[in-house]
């Protein structure tokens, strides 16, 4: 395990980055990620230092693997012939009885972040209040199963995937050179506290990234590259519209939570002296995402949604060193 290292001197490098989103947050980013593409004329897979958390850690290991934008988009759209590794299915294993527990995952953690709040963030305390998960993750990472091996890294080596030991709160980027082969780092960034049950990789627990940070673009410095683009699915600049329902107002406020965790971390990068090009969801992108990331009902929808509000969100993130909304 290592955070993101140097890769030698600077020159014209490009790294990506793919935040958290769940199932929908990987539609998002793969419709934007073709609409980059389309509309730059960079090759996404021609980046020279991926990063991803959760959903974008699949994503960025699918990129790494050889998956196109060409893929993607048939993927969504229901094109890819029968023996394509992203409709891979998982394989049968014999089922194993998973018992369920209401006590916290992780109780100690949670005291941490009462007796020493400045080394774990409140967000990463509090998930360890959360019980167990039980929901398998197999189906969800079956085309990356089908891409690797198991004991493996990638063919791109400058590929981090960011996860959260579980039992010190601290977080982690899974390197090449670390413990972790890419099926069980993927699987450890994108298990959420609550929902999948923590993955232990050499007797430590690991959960997903997000808790920490959605995107954790900060571990950008120090890459090796000079422009940084970062996908922030679960971000966006927050409607004042009166939330309609519960579920809308948790979302409006998770992401607002988000956007300036985003924030903070550009700052921090552009004050080193990177450019960063950041793309979060439009109101329309969210209108189809919905308030559930793990739902996969709205796929369809928000891949196209984000195809649509595709080349406007490119052309502004190309010309404005903000963040985009």
């Amino acid at each position: 395990m290592s955070e993101v290292g140097s890769t030698g001197p600077r020159q014209e490098r490009k790294g990506l980055v793919i935040g958290a989103g769940g199932v929908t947050g990987l539609a998002w980013s793969a419709a934007t990620l073709v609409a980059l593409e389309e509309a730059t004329g960079w090759c996404v897979n021609d980046a020279d230092v991926l990063l991803g958390t959760s959903q974008g850690a699949l994503l960025v290991s699918l990129l790494a693997s050889g998956i196109t934008t060409d893929d993607l988009r048939g993927w969504y759209r229901k094109e890819l012939s029968e023996g394509h590794p992203l409709r891979a299915k998982p394989k049968p294993v014999s089922a194993a009885e998973v018992r369920r527990s209401r006590m916290p995952a992780a109780p100690r953690l949670a005291l941490r972040g009462v007796l020493q709040p400045r080394r774990v963030r409140p967000s990463v305390a509090l998930s360890g209040l959360l019980p167990p998960g039980t929901l398998s993750l197999d189906d969800f990472l079956a085309p990356l199963t089908a891409l690797t091996e198991p004991g493996e890294w990638l063919d791109h080596p400058a590929t981090r995937v960011v996860a959260v030991d579980y039992d010190s709160g601290e977080r982690v980027a899974f390197a090449a050179d670390g413990e972790a082969d890419i099926q069980q780092a993927v699987r450890a960034s994108c298990s959420v506290p609550g929902v999948s049950p923590p993955v232990t990789i050499a007797g430590r627990r690991y959960v997903d990234g997000a808790v920490y940070s959605s995107t954790s673009a900060d571990l950008m410095i120090g890459a090796g590259v000079n422009e940084v683009i970062v996908l922030a699915p679960m971000a966006g600049a927050s409607s004042w519209q009166r939330p309609r329902s519960m579920s809308v107002a948790v979302d409006m406020a998770t992401r607002h939570y988000m956007q300036r965790q985003l924030q903070l971390e550009v700052d921090k990068l552009r004050r080193a002296g990177y450019r960063v090009r950041v793309f979060t969801p439009t109101f329309a992108d969210r209108e189809a995402m919905g308030t559930n990331p793990l739902s996969p009902r709205q796929r369809i929808a928000t891949f196209e949604a984000a195809l649509r509000s595709g080349p406007a969100r490119v052309a502004e993130a190309m010309a404005e060193p903000r963040v985009s909304a």
